[in-house]
């Protein structure tokens, strides 16, 4: 390339694209000769419009950079505040002491369309044992309780929404699905469409509001958390994330699911259904109560907040991800017989949840 510092295919990783297959943009190269004259980009982790993720050497240290082409107000206003929040979150968790949680560390930003952070390298052939599970749930309840100043920020934009702006809460995220499911996809049912609403309600109602939201990741799946080795685990990605004043199990719910995620068909009268490792779950809850103890420390505040938070995976599943018709017959079982059907049902499930002996 005609330009200063240096672009080296790195082949050591399959999903790498050829330097040559892409025109970098001259803000990003531009930003880079700044921090160094000497840089070299080793590899394009990902290349869709209008994000682009580069792996750069600058200065001898390994870098990750992130970027934004086109990033204007005007034009996809959604990814434009997203990737403004991504930078906010960076430069507010570079201020809170974690020791659970950990993430790259911010090194660089211009402000506005460009992030470098600290490279960390994954392992794929780490799998998720019982230190991965007790220390990721460990990770994500710190990040959820920390002490995140949300109040002090009014003269940097609106307060709540500097955070939250363009994104819903789980509450109305939860009616959202439910509505595209029933009138968009056809896949709920009218008296299952019902049956949730009032629900819906009889739990929104129910429900505390927390006097300190709870700061979470919102978009934890496999490719957002990198291990390293076995000892070490980081979670990126956070243009996602937002407060939460009232379900808690939004992070924790997508740490403990099960692997394989439903129950087999030979399992009797649970057949199908979602599976998650319930002793992490209760762990989770029980650590939350001591930096939250508004939520309550009886059982059926537990009940609630688990069945509801179920309930919008649920949807969420049926609706954005395509599924086997047999899949879609038992989640729809699921949520008439376990989130939405008696106690004694929902027992029975959690009773054969793995780790629930």
């Amino acid at each position: 390339m005609n330009q200063s510092g240096s672009v080296t295919e790195d082949k050591s990783e399959s999903k790498a694209s050829s330097s040559s297959d892409i025109n970098i943009p001259e803000f990003i190269l531009k930003y880079l000769r700044f921090l160094d004259s000497g840089f070299e980009i080793s590899q394009i982790i990902k290349d869709e419009y209008p994000r682009l993720v580069l792996r750069v050497k600058i200065k001898g240290r390994d870098c990750l950079v992130k970027a934004v082409r086109n990033l204007t107000l005007w034009k996809k206003p959604g990814r434009y505040f997203r990737f403004q929040k991504e930078i906010f979150l960076y430069s507010q968790l570079e201020m809170l002491e974690f020791r659970h949680f950990q993430y790259p560390r911010l090194r660089h930003t211009d402000g506005e369309k460009l992030i470098v952070t600290d490279f960390v390298a994954h392992d794929p052939s780490l799998s998720p044992d019982k230190y991965f599970c007790d220390s990721a749930i460990k990770a994500v309840l710190e990040l959820n309780v920390c002490d995140f100043p949300y109040e002090k920020h009014g003269g940097l934009g609106w307060t709540w929404e500097k955070i939250n702006r363009w994104k819903f809460s789980r509450s109305t995220k939860t009616l959202r699905h439910l509505f595209e499911g029933f009138f968009i996809r056809r896949k709920i049912p009218l008296f299952l469409l019902v049956e949730t609403l009032l629900f819906w309600i009889k739990a929104f109602l129910g429900s505390t509001k927390l006097k300190y939201p709870l700061l979470v990741h919102r978009d934890i799946f496999k490719a957002n958390i990198l291990r390293p080795d076995k000892r070490s685990i980081y979670f990126i990605d956070f243009e996602k994330a937002g407060l939460e004043k009232r379900w808690v199990f939004v992070d924790a719910l997508k740490i403990a699911q099960a692997d394989p995620l439903f129950f087999r068909e030979n399992e009797g009268l649970i057949s199908g259904f979602p599976r998650f490792k319930v002793k992490l779950l209760e762990n989770y809850w029980k650590d939350l109560l001591s930096y939250r103890p508004e939520l309550g420390t009886n059982l059926e505040a537990y009940k609630l907040q688990l069945k509801f938070c179920i309930l919008g995976w649920t949807l969420k599943k049926m609706v954005k991800e395509k599924l086997t018709p047999l899949q879609e017959k038992h989640l729809i079982r699921f949520l008439k017989t376990v989130i939405l059907g008696s106690d004694e049902h929902f027992e029975n499930w959690i009773n054969n949840l793995p780790g629930s002996e």
